[in-house]
């Protein structure tokens, strides 16, 4: 620090050209690649360890698509009129087939090329719709056919309509029987794109039809709406790009207020200042996209937030070393000047930079892949800021800092009036009425937390990843309504040799465990082939049960091309490598709930390893995340206290000061996570993320504050009093704390405005734990380290200078 101190000072416009020529190559990555942001509600939020990706892999190699590629998707067809039915009849039929045909047929123009629904589409998923239309101009005089719900029949094969028709005869109080009124039918559709250039196409065609739905000018019969991923990764994008514009507001408020308490400086040294404090972090947040870049990694859309938490962390390092300069005015030379304010702030900045960077080193090892790029980025662009406030902020500083000579006289002033206000405060602060207020405040808080924590959900829903003013809020709560009807789960597994009656019984005791599980409708409901072919071969009277004649039951059920099994052939017999059959269950309107159902499925079939069974749920990658969030939650949080603990220790190398610190840090997490949950923020990754953040910049006030007093105790006089003490560490840390602060409230407050969950927990966090922090810092440390005797050790601190200059500053 000596040497980097001396170079500083002897040699900034050197240093600044030089930082200059150092960072072309680096930024030159943003002129050669073209950048992209990625969005992936389902993947980019899948657990990484969590089960449903083996799950969900197994289920696209089954069609033959990568997990990256498989996409199902649906079109919701519903009455124009809000809450109304639709009424069954050959008219309305071949309205809907007119736009399932319109979809199939669906082009758009993309960069000059064309692209089709059928360049996308895996496989038809509406063969029972296209059945039942078929059949329902003969219903009432064909032999045997009976079209009612939710079961039909014809020619003596049962088939179940209710996974295309929803919301069914709701009108009367028996809702089975022919359809006379619906209020929803979906079409469903499978997509493969598993290429980053078949995404896009497929988000172009999807897009496409989601804008013809909001046109709602397709049918004078019904409307229409859509939800696919690639539209919610496009709305997504869209709330990306609205944070990315409002990061141009944050900065500009933060100029202004910059510029307001700079006033007592030059209009040149203003100005400079000003590009020093704001460039500093600005080209952090830039190398660390361009090093990340380089190094092959993807732009997220949570990365978007990384630009205003550097921002702010970045202008409060400026504060810093802008006050302690200007009280070190009395230095001879600019030399000496920098030494003093180098060695008294770079452990304030050591110590923010090392616990954020901790912090969000812990968020890298989330399940989630887009929140641990995020804390990857954040991370790495933090160490940077560190490094750039004193190769950028820190020359301009000492080039350009220059006072307005009339505005000397009362900055001393304003100095001695601020020493003698803070005195005043202590004084009120520690009084017997003041500790009893601060304790009353206090105890409010916990107990506010307290409710806050009991009451915290652990939830997770797409909605929570694009813009809440989006039509497909609107196109979510539909489907929501038809899962509560219609929850399908897919079992992949293998089935029971048919000459072995134990094995059977085994399979068929299993099935029967899932399809009555809580809330599921049973076998009536079910789509098993199993079921239907035993029952095939013991009325075809056949002597040995085996699978040869599955290709005979096939045909004659008229579902050749319906994948339900995977065969082959060993000679003269039929081996079956997969079944897949579907359990039809009532699904819960809380997410919460539906992944403990799925839990509960899971258990089950864990008990049955012979058979090698994997379910599938389109939603699963989500249930994971919501079933272990508690438990990575946790494990991250010990983590990371464990992290500021050690790092309190080792930089405070006493007992009490880092005991405290460390207890303020989880007092002021606590309380955040209470009050996250008045706020209305559930228990899920994005929340897990903001708590571990918390814990890094909340150790920034708590570490800090102690710190101050761990120097003061060992530079001050012997016989200073505690509270003398006290003021003298507020008079260093309060101005500088208020103003960093705000600068960073004032960063955060244009993402209120931006309509997306995640964004607005990042904006909910920084505001709660900024405040928090300020509490705890100026009304409740104070109090605790006036009640708590710290003994001054017989090796008094001499690393500063001077007893003024050991007092350091908080960020």
């Amino acid at each position: 620090m000596e040497r980097l101190t001396r170079l500083l000072a002897e040699h900034p416009k050197r240093i600044l050209i030089s930082v200059t020529l150092l960072l072309l190559p680096l930024l030159s990555f943003f002129l050669i690649y073209s950048q992209e942001i990625e969005c992936d509600v389902r993947r980019g939020f899948a657990n990484k360890n969590g089960r449903a990706i083996k799950e969900f892999q197994r289920f696209s190699d089954f069609y033959n698509i990568s997990f990256e590629g498989l996409e199902i998707w649906g079109i919701l067809v519903k009455s124009r009129s809000e809450g109304g039915f639709l009424k069954m009849n050959a008219a309305l039929l071949d309205e809907i087939e007119r736009l399932e045909l319109y979809v199939k047929e669906f082009q758009v123009k993309k960069d000059g090329a064309t692209i089709s629904f059928n360049d996308t589409t895996a496989a038809d998923l509406n063969f029972v719709f296209h059945y039942y239309k078929k059949l329902y101009p003969l219903d009432g005089w064909l032999p045997g056919l009976n079209l009612s719900f939710p079961m039909s029949s014809a020619f003596g094969t049962t088939f179940f309509i209710g996974s295309q028709f929803f919301g069914v005869n709701q009108h009367r109080p028996d809702t089975t029987g022919p359809i006379e009124k619906f209020r929803f039918l979906t079409l469903w559709y499978m997509s493969k794109a598993e290429t980053a250039e078949e995404r896009r196409s497929l988000q172009a065609v999807q897009m496409g039809i989601f804008g013809v739905s909001a046109q709602n000018n397709f049918s004078r019969l019904f409307s229409f709406e859509m939800f696919g991923d690639q539209v919610a990764n496009a709305e997504m994008l869209r709330g990306t790009l609205t944070t990315v514009k409002l990061f141009v507001v944050g900065a500009a408020l933060m100029i202004a207020f910059m510029a307001f308490n700079f006033s007592q400086l030059t209009v040149k040294s203003q100005v400079m200042l000003i590009i020093g404090a704001i460039g500093s972090p600005i080209v952090a947040t830039c190398s660390c996209f361009a090093l990340l870049g380089w190094f092959g990694q993807e732009f997220n859309s949570i990365m978007c937030i990384t630009p205003f938490l550097i921002l702010g962390i970045g202008v409060d390092d400026a504060f810093l070393l802008l006050h302690c300069w200007r009280r070190e005015s009395s230095m001879p030379s600019k030399s000496s000047r920098l030494r003093s304010v180098v060695l008294e702030i770079s452990p304030s900045m050591a110590i923010t930079s090392i616990t954020n960077t901790m912090a969000f080193s812990v968020g890298f090892l989330s399940p989630t892949p887009q929140m641990s790029s995020f804390c990857l980025c954040t991370a790495v662009a933090i160490l940077l800021d560190f490094l750039f406030e004193f190769l950028i902020f820190v020359p301009c500083m000492v080039l350009y800092y220059e006072e307005k000579s009339h505005k000397k006289l009362l900055i001393e002033q304003n100095n001695i009036n601020s020493s003698t206000g803070w005195t005043k405060f202590v004084n009120l602060l520690l009084s017997p009425a003041g500790q009893i207020l601060g304790l009353s405040l206090y105890l409010t808080l916990l107990a506010s937390s307290y409710y806050g924590v009991t009451t915290l959900e652990t939830t997770f829903d797409p909605s929570k990843t694009f813009p809440s003013d989006s039509k497909l809020v609107e196109a979510l709560q539909d489907f929501t309504f038809i899962q509560e009807e219609y929850t399908p789960v897919n079992y992949l597994t293998k089935t029971p040799n048919l000459s072995n009656d134990t094995e059977m019984a085994s399979f068929e005791k299993m099935v029967r465990e899932l399809e009555n599980r809580n809330n599921c409708y049973g076998s009536e409901r079910s789509q098993n082939m199993y079921w239907d072919y035993v029952e095939y071969l013991r009325s075809s009277n056949n002597s040995v049960m085996n699978y040869n004649k599955l290709e005979d039951f096939f045909k004659q059920r008229g579902m050749n091309d319906v994948r339900m099994v995977k065969y082959h052939q060993e000679g003269n017999e039929t081996k079956v490598d997969v079944l897949n059959f579907l359990v039809i269950c009532r699904g819960e309107n809380d997410w919460g709930s539906r992944a403990s159902a799925l839990e509960s499925s899971r258990r089950i079939i864990d008990r049955y390893p012979q058979f090698q069974v994997s379910l599938f749920d389109y939603d699963a990658t989500i249930y994971d995340l919501i079933i272990t969030v508690k438990g990575e939650l946790i494990k991250s949080v010990f983590i990371t206290f464990s992290c500021m603990t050690m790092a309190c220790f080792v930089i405070m190398p006493s007992c009490i000061a880092p005991t405290i610190a460390s207890v303020a840090t989880l007092s002021i997490s606590y309380c955040l996570v209470g009050f996250l949950s008045i706020w209305g923020q559930n228990l899920d990754p994005v929340t897990m993320i903001v708590i571990i953040m918390a814990i890094g910049f909340s150790v920034d006030y708590s570490a800090h504050v102690c710190f101050n007093y761990y120097c003061a105790c060992r530079a001050g006089p012997k016989n200073q009093s505690k509270k003398a003490l006290i003021s003298g560490v507020l008079n260093a840390v309060g101005r500088p704390l208020i103003e960093a602060s705000l600068t960073t409230l004032l960063c955060m407050l244009p993402l209120f405005v931006v309509p997306v969950y995640i964004i607005r927990s990042f904006a909910k966090t920084v505001t709660l734990v900024t405040t928090f922090g300020l509490l705890h810092a100026l009304l409740f440390l104070p109090i605790l380290l006036y009640a708590i005797p710290m003994r001054k050790p017989k090796n008094r601190f001499v690393s500063v200078p001077t007893n003024e200059t050991c007092v350091s500053e908080i960020a």
